[in-house]
């Protein structure tokens, strides 16, 4: 005998972090208690490229089938955990720096006209110190009722967003060889980098720092402008621009400082 499955709510999560726009480092799975539902009731999860979609075999409605599942098992929502396969994930997401948490998500809690597709939902940050999880997703069965009259199947989207940091190079000569006068120029004219004053680092090389200044960046997981060095050469026909570094290193994310502004910069260290 031939099983139908009919979709009863789709998740997609995308996030700004990285070049395809899904949120690559997410594994998802029910809390507990919604699995015990899908068990007893014939509900399959099944994961998708961008979140998952969540099937019924009922040939009831939906209103039906869920206020039969309510009353019968005491649920009133299904709840869904997201946990990262990437410990980086706090530190490019746009979360409050050094804080532990779960981002949660409630389908009466929506950033937009509710008659939009898919229905973006709200993010609510909530601190948690003993947490595995980055996500909690919870879609009240009241809601999926109501949004089934008019959507169907139902589409819910969170939308990620990388953290956007200073970006701070630190240029470090070990060649023997001169220049003039160092610059960082970017693809992007809306990204500029100011010199400031050699500086000593810690482990006691010189560098030469480049800040974005008051432009923040947001975290890539790859190069989507490109950054070169270039030097100005000074001789008897005048000046002349070389690239010295086609292509510069994008920030890792666990390169994170909190500079005494409260400002958060990423640190990235060249040797010349």
């Amino acid at each position: 005998m031939s099983i139908t499955y009919t979709s009863l709510c789709k998740v997609t999560v995308s996030h700004s972090y990285y070049a395809s726009n899904n949120c690559e480092c997410m594994l998802y799975d029910t809390t507990t208690e919604t699995k015990n539902v899908c068990n007893k009731y014939g509900l399959v999860l099944q994961k998708t490229q961008n979140g998952f979609e969540l099937y019924s075999t009922t040939n009831q409605s939906i209103e039906t089938y869920l206020n039969y599942i309510s009353q019968v098992s005491g649920q009133t929502a299904f709840e869904f955990l997201g946990t990262t396969t990437d410990q980086n994930f706090y530190n490019f997401t746009n979360i409050p720096i050094n804080e532990l948490g779960v981002l949660t998500y409630e389908s009466d809690q929506t950033v937009q006209n509710t008659s939009n597709i898919p229905i973006q939902l709200k993010e609510t940050f909530v601190q948690e110190v003993s947490t595995q999880n980055a996500l909690k997703i919870t879609l009240k069965f009241e809601d999926i009722i109501r949004f089934y009259k008019t959507n169907n199947p139902i589409e819910y989207s969170i939308e990620l967003q990388a953290r956007e940091t200073q970006w701070m190079y630190y240029i470090i000569n070990n060649s023997n060889q001169a220049y003039n006068q160092l610059e960082i120029q970017s693809t992007d004219e809306n990204i500029q980098f100011t010199a400031t004053a050699e500086i000593i680092l810690q482990n006691g090389d010189k560098a030469l720092p480049f800040a974005s200044q008051t432009t923040k960046i947001p975290l890539k997981n790859e190069v989507t402008y490109t950054l070169n060095l270039i030097n100005t050469k000074k001789n008897i026909a005048g000046e002349r621009k070389e690239i010295v570094i086609k292509g510069l290193p994008i920030p890792n994310p666990k390169n994170l400082q909190i500079q005494n502004d409260h400002t958060i910069a990423s640190s990235i260290y060249v040797y010349i």
